[in-house]
């Protein structure tokens, strides 16, 4: 037995029995996982093997993200062992750029990274858990200046915290009324950065601050209380922020992002709500509550499953969208006129400005999406920077938020 990697046995006779470019393959991924020596490039282009370029991790607070970075998509095979407890990850047709086990890190699934070549062309990773995981893993194709990538999320599946049911409080007397509840949503996260500044500010890192500033404020504010649909630096689909926003029952959802043009120029502030032509069907937004949390989810007071002609649940949920949207507007309005009195803001658009933004879409809720700044504009980037903007823009969204709520009676 020839042992050349703590992953990677290979019998002689399995060497004799190779091919000529078998065994460059083999030894190219051998040096590679050694070493992450740099091979001449006639001998890369005769093995052909797809390169493994990078690898990065996230820890979100019930899944680990690991991103492989490829010269091009290829097929892979997730294999779950247990005693102990052990995810393995084969990458076909490939060679390690990078050693997986030299990465540093801290994570709450995973205890240790190894990886090795088991056969010729084949990249293992080895993740060795502290906790039992559901994995999921896809692909994603080059796009601009993306990389072709390899997504693998370990879920945990032990160890969750119990959360109550979605259980909305109805027709409550004025005694006993609960705090209006503000979902705040910092855009992008994790793998996903966003728009990113020419001094490098990442538009994740800026929305995820000052939503934090905002979750401050708003939990100071008697009859209030703040949600964040991300705490760190992981991704969130679309789809299950609206669903965070649901699981709390939010009476408002407000997200932010940080803008970008191809001008310098560009420059200012906008709130946007969702567009008329953006809304889904009433017969699309009720399947969309359906299919989340095994739909016990409620429009106005109703339950949907209590309703059973068609036409009277499309009209409910046509009415009920029309209401959010009418409300949208005004706390839009809130918002830019609490702005336009932060100093060095400029505002981009002087009215709410009305697009198809799919975080917007959740029919029962007033949503709105507020662009803080440009980021490719220099100046805008160094003040979004800074704590002292950060802080007027979080007091200003507040003040309006707590204009609106209390006008509406919500609070």
């Amino acid at each position: 037995m020839i042992n050349l990697n703590p992953v990677l046995d290979i019998d002689k006779e399995d060497v004799v029995n190779m091919t000529p470019i078998q065994r460059r393959k083999v030894l190219k991924g051998i040096i590679l996982s050694m070493g992450g020596l740099i091979l001449p490039p006639s001998f890369a282009q005769a093995a052909r093997l797809n390169r493994i370029t990078d690898i990065r991790m996230w820890t979100a607070p019930d899944h680990t993200r690991v991103v492989f970075d490829l010269e091009r998509n290829t097929q892979h095979q997730v294999l779950q062992l247990r005693n102990p407890s052990r995810l393995v990850l084969d990458i076909m047709d490939s060679a390690a750029g990078i050693d997986p086990a030299t990465m540093g890190f801290s994570d709450a699934i995973v205890n240790r990274i190894r990886s090795g070549i088991p056969r010729p062309g084949v990249v293992r990773t080895v993740f060795e858990l502290k906790t039992g995981v559901r994995p999921r893993s896809f692909l994603l194709k080059a796009s601009g200046d993306k990389p072709s990538r390899l997504v693998l999320d370990l879920v945990r599946t032990k160890g969750k915290s119990k959360t109550p049911g979605n259980k909305p409080v109805i027709h409550e007397s004025a005694s006993k009324r609960r705090d209006a509840v503000i979902v705040i949503d910092p855009g992008h996260g994790g793998i996903d950065p966003g728009a990113v500044g020419a001094n490098g500010t990442k538009e994740k890192d800026v929305a995820l601050q000052v939503a934090k500033r905002l979750a401050r404020k708003i939990d100071s504010m008697d009859g209030f209380k703040a949600k964040l649909t991300r705490k760190g630096d992981y991704f969130v689909s679309l789809r299950k922020r609206v669903s965070v926003a649901r699981k709390h029952q939010a009476d408002l959802f407000v997200s932010l992002h940080a803008n970008a043009f191809r001008l310098q120029s560009a420059r200012g502030t906008s709130v946007y709500m969702l567009s008329e032509g953006g809304k889904p069907s009433p017969d699309k937004a009720i399947r969309r509550l359906e299919q989340r949390e095994n739909s016990s989810d409620l429009i106005g007071g109703v339950k949907l499953s209590h309703v059973s002609d068609p036409t009277v649940r499309g009209i409910l949920m046509d009415l009920t969208q029309r209401d959010s949207l009418n409300r949208a507007l005004v706390y839009g309005k809130n918002l830019l006129g609490e702005l336009k009195a932060v100093p060095r803001v400029n505002i981009h658009f002087k009215n709410v400005k009305q697009a198809g933004f799919a975080v917007l879409k959740a029919p029962d809720m007033p949503s709105i999406l507020v662009e803080m700044a440009f980021l490719t504009n220099k100046k805008e980037e160094r003040l979004l920077s800074t704590d002292s903007h950060q802080n007027a823009l979080a007091a200003a969204l507040a003040s309006g938020t707590k204009k609106f709520v209390k006008s509406s009676g919500l609070a």
